[in-house]
């Protein structure tokens, strides 16, 4: 995104909200070829944490969650731009703004979609651009949102930090419900470019929990550790470009998606960027790394949902210079009960450290409970309340003498959220 467009952008989704405000009685149907989503959160954080405040990662502080300050908050805002034709191609543009990072600030995904008619039941389709795997069943809302809470999982939070590519792929579908069956299937192979910095912030910062959703071409800062001045990190910085290709190879993932009627569904993933991480260009490292995810959601009666993700993965970077195995889980449990519903998260993560650099221990261990109520006010407004609990050992925190190596967090807010769709 040129500087032109960033600096017009929030000017863009003000315009757009107040032209929804004004027309409450449309609907996200602009005309029949363009649909528009729309989603935006305003509140109060506070937050508090058992140590001196340090302020968070994006910051170069060693916090883990977003906010390190009692604060109003505007944003996330979302929105989503359908486009629509009368062949079998459309295309798809999402665009995120949020106050508190400005790489938080711009395109998030955007891709061309094609899907013809179904082949004896079966259904082909192919996606180009740049967007996010189907790896997750929590973040089903508008742009890549959650709708159980404001906050992510510490998976997804990661995911939505650096997981991104210039992707080219393809899906075959076998829908049970076109072959009289309860169970259907999903395949998906996805070739991509310009994800070779993955991995950077989890082993430098460790896994965090928040909502920011970095736009295609933004930087992320964290902490600068004394190890990334002297040798043989001297050459690496404290920040991270996720989303640049560094080596010229070509990564991939292979997903399998499984759903027994409406009930139960299960999304299996391995991912390879294959870098070289001994490559550095663009003044970043390119980072190794590959990981296999799986996902369930499972329907368990009308009124409980269960959600469930698991990660196992490897980084790595320069000649041995830094190896990082790294794991994480999470389950939540969902409650809807006609107007209201309410949901708890547990997360789950650690990092092993696994070369011989002095000085520079990636190892880390984590756990976060996450609480939130959400209320509906009208067809167009909620109310959201939500408790985080986020508790971390993060070894690279040692550096430093008077950053402990155990800390923890506490954020609580309060939130109107407004949806157009």
């Amino acid at each position: 995104m040129s500087t032109l467009q960033y600096r017009a952008f929030p000017r863009l989704c003000l315009i757009t909200t107040s032209m929804l405000f004004a027309a409450p009685g449309k609907t996200a149907e602009l005309t029949s070829w363009l649909e528009l989503q729309a989603k935006a959160e305003f509140g109060w954080v506070q937050h508090s944490e058992q140590n001196n405040n340090l302020g968070p990662w994006w910051q170069h502080g060693s916090g883990q969650l977003a906010i390190s300050d009692d604060r109003l908050t505007t944003g996330p805002i979302l929105a989503a731009l359908q486009i629509n034709t009368d062949s079998p191609f459309s295309a798809r543009l999402h665009l995120s703004q949020q106050s508190a990072l400005d790489a938080a600030s711009g395109i998030t995904e955007a891709w061309l979609q094609y899907q013809p008619l179904p082949i004896d039941g079966y259904r082909l389709k192919a996606r180009a651009g740049w967007f996010y795997p189907a790896l997750s069943l929590e973040n089903t809302d508008i742009v890549w949102s959650s709708p159980y809470t404001s906050t992510f999982s510490a998976i997804n939070s990661w995911y939505a930090e650096e997981l991104r590519a210039k992707t080219l792929e393809l899906s075959l579908s076998r829908p049970g419900r076109s072959f009289s069956s309860n169970h259907s299937w999903q395949g998906v192979l996805g070739a991509f470019r310009d994800n070779d910095p993955l991995g950077t912030l989890i082993s430098w910062r460790g896994f965090a929990v928040h909502n920011l959703q970095t736009r295609i071409g933004g930087r992320i800062d964290f902490a600068h550790y004394p190890s990334l001045q002297r040798f043989p990190l001297e050459r690496q910085p404290d920040w991270v470009e996720p989303f640049e290709e560094l080596d010229g190879h070509t990564g991939w993932y292979g997903g399998l998606h499984y759903l027994y009627q409406q009930e139960t569904e299960i999304r299996l993933y391995h991912y390879d960027n294959q870098a070289d991480p001994t490559v550095l260009a663009k003044g970043q490292y390119a980072w190794l790394n590959r990981f296999n995810q799986l996902a369930v959601q499972q329907q368990l009666s009308e009124r409980w949902r269960l959600v469930s993700q698991w990660l196992d993965g490897h980084t790595e970077m320069g000649f041995d210079t830094v190896l990082v195995d790294y794991r994480a889980a999470f389950v939540l449990l969902n409650y809807q009960q006609d107007l209201w519903q309410a949901s708890v998260r547990y997360d789950h993560w650690q990092q092993w450290d696994r070369d011989q650099t002095v000085g520079d221990d990636n190892s880390g261990r984590g756990h976060n409970w996450t609480v939130a109520l959400q209320y509906p006010l009208s067809a167009q407004w909620t109310l959201l309340s939500e408790f985080s609990r986020l508790n971390s050992h993060q070894a690279s925190r040692g550096q430093w003498a008077h950053w402990p190596l155990q800390r923890n967090f506490y954020q609580s807010q309060l939130s109107l959220i407004w949806r157009f769709d």
